[in-house]
């Protein structure tokens, strides 16, 4: 029969990482199948076995591995899934092609008669069968050197959470993966392929616009970072607007837009004379202005030694006169692109510990980016980088560096799947207490154009995947 957990189940989450076939899934997360499906969860409030993937540990142990660890005793038969050891043990082939499963892998039904085991791990290591006979009469008064030291005694039927704190080594790097679909070219050298993000011009009238703008981005220089960003991700094609260059082309064309716009302004109210001498005091008061501008938004360079390719952008006085422009720009080239922002900082939970909002979305796979170029998309999904603080976290002694997480990728009609996983066993038991911390995650990025397929790079906990584009 397949294993149930029944609803006396008290999420400690203790069996869930024990199995050997993944079968076991938090309340609430959706189960994966062996063909990569996601389909939707069993229960929402407690842990659940899925029946599909439940061999009863036939092939791997001769007994279940989740009612050895459970503390409760909620890990039981299914009575309305009666199912043979043929059939379990066939089962575990089919979900493990990789390894080789013979007839006579422990099982179950090879152990006791085919009894399932009736207690949980913590018993079951304790009560080994010990001959018990009647005891011989002993001297009153036996030698210290006679007396044979005592046997340590095991003790039955103690539960609880037994927690040692573990010194782990460092960790080695991640060995390469491969998934369905992956081309077979080197992250390095396809993202060298396709170099600098290019328009493709159909015509030369379509050429004519993107001619324009880039000969007027001096004027969207004066724009901040954030609408600069926008028209970059919209016309996804440095050769007609360049964020850096716009700006230093800004800084420049002020030099001449602050001396006509103060001296118009001089003239208008009457304190000057157009065509009098007293214009240079103006213009020099213009000059002196778009200097000072240039100082303060350019201030990392000129006094920090900053690269300008590398020091932030920052825009001019009359910046929220160009928004209508930057928006317009944006609206006729179509916004590129998805991305995800975090609203606010994080949480307290407790008088030191804080979480982080971006860690939080991090854990659920909400923090990525996805450019949209003529060729390619290009995905980044950041990985957690730290653990949620939790009480269990400082009893485990656990490191606050959150370790790598497995992950699956695929392409699914049109949608681009990322399922994450949790795999330290330590750090899965957090995953039932600390709040907002599940040990599974699944992210879909829709594309809206085909794609040949995939390469992908994972580092410094950041997921790098780049889809060529069909036909591209």
């Amino acid at each position: 029969m397949a294993t149930v957990i029944t609803s006396e189940c008290i999420n400690c989450g203790a069996s869930e990482p024990e199995c050997p076939n993944t079968a076991i899934y938090q309340g609430g997360v959706e189960w994966q199948a062996p063909d990569g499906a996601m389909h939707a969860a069993i229960s929402n409030d407690i842990f659940y076995i899925v029946p599909e993937k439940c061999t009863e540990c036939v092939g791997f142990y001769d007994q279940e591995a989740c009612a050895k660890v459970c503390p409760v005793d909620c890990c039981v038969p299914d009575p309305a899934r009666p199912e043979s050891e043929a059939v379990l043990l066939e089962r575990a082939r089919a979900l493990h092609p990789d390894k080789t499963i013979p007839d006579d892998s422990p099982s179950r039904f090879k152990k006791e008669g085919a009894a399932a085991p009736a207690t949980t791990g913590h018993d079951v290591a304790a009560a080994a069968p010990v001959a018990v006979t009647a005891p011989a009469p002993m001297p009153a008064a036996a030698p210290a050197s006679a007396a044979a030291p005592a046997a340590p005694r095991p003790v039955a039927g103690v539960r609880g959470r037994v927690e040692k704190p573990v010194a782990k080594p460092p960790a080695a790097p991640r060995p390469a993966r491969s998934f369905a679909g992956e081309l077979p070219v080197e992250f390095d050298q396809l993202l060298a392929e396709l170099g600098s993000p290019r328009r493709r011009l159909h015509s030369r009238l379509a050429a004519l616009p993107l001619s324009l703008l880039a000969a007027g981005q001096g004027f969207l220089g004066a724009l901040g970072v954030g609408a600069q960003e926008r028209i970059d991700a919209a016309i996804a094609d440095r050769r007609f607007f360049n964020p850096q260059l716009a700006t230093a082309a800004n800084v420049f064309l002020n030099l001449v837009v602050y001396p006509v716009a103060v001296l118009s302004l001089a003239v208008a109210a009457g304190r000057v004379d157009l065509f009098s001498l007293g214009v240079h005091k103006w213009i020099f008061l213009g000059l002196a202005l778009g200097f000072g501008e240039a100082a303060f938004r350019m201030r990392e360079c000129l006094f920090g030694g900053v690269p300008f390719g590398d020091a932030p952008i920052r825009g001019a006085l009359y910046a929220p006169l160009m928004w209508p422009l930057g928006r317009l720009v944006v609206l006729l080239a179509g916004a590129r692109g998805t991305g995800s922002g975090v609203g606010f900082d994080g949480f307290y939970g407790g008088e030191a510990h804080f979480d982080e909002k971006l860690e939080r979305d991090r854990r659920y796979g909400s923090i990525y980016k996805v450019v949209d170029r003529d060729d390619a998309y290009i995905l980044r999904l950041e990985f957690p980088r730290r653990l949620p603080p939790s009480s269990l976290a400082d009893e485990l002694r656990l490191p606050p560096d959150m370790p790598d997480y497995d992950y699956e990728l695929s392409l699914q009609d049109g949608t681009f799947v990322v399922h994450g996983r949790v795999t330290d066993p330590q750090v899965r038991k957090l995953t039932a207490v600390a709040p907002a911390f599940p040990p599974e995650f699944t992210t879909r990025v829709p594309l809206r154009d085909p794609v040949a397929g995939f390469r992908h790079r994972y580092r410094d906990k950041t997921l790098e995947v780049i889809l060529p584009k069909a036909g591209s």
